[in-house]
């Protein structure tokens, strides 16, 4: 099986369709239904960015040739780049008082 064709299962399985699909992400039929044709190294990075989004997998390992599911544990960390600098510096401080505590706890 293609890395194509595991992406369309994987869109069916996510939305019932590829057209769901294509809506739910906020994409045209047209532009999806290109990589099946086309292949995933050869679509707009944009589009492969949005769709990796919405299934949770990694874009990397796609362009590779893998799906991987990102873990919950990376979540946090896509999370974490929507912040402001600002508030990504008060997140680590406090990430950081916090692995300081628990030497007290002990």
């Amino acid at each position: 099986m293609t890395i194509e064709e595991e992406l369309k299962e994987l869109m069916i399985k996510k939305s019932g369709s590829v057209n769901k699909f294509s809506s739910d992400c906020g994409l045209s039929t047209s532009t999806v239904a290109t990589i099946f044709t086309r292949g995933v190294n050869k679509t707009n990075i944009n589009t492969i960015i949005k769709i990796c989004q919405h299934l949770n997998i990694s874009v990397d390992e796609l362009a590779n040739g893998r799906i991987t599911y990102l873990s919950d544990m990376a979540k946090p960390m896509i999370e974490f780049e929507k912040l402001s600098e600002r508030n990504q510096d008060k997140l680590i401080a406090y990430y950081q008082a916090l692995i300081d505590s628990q030497g007290d706890e002990s």
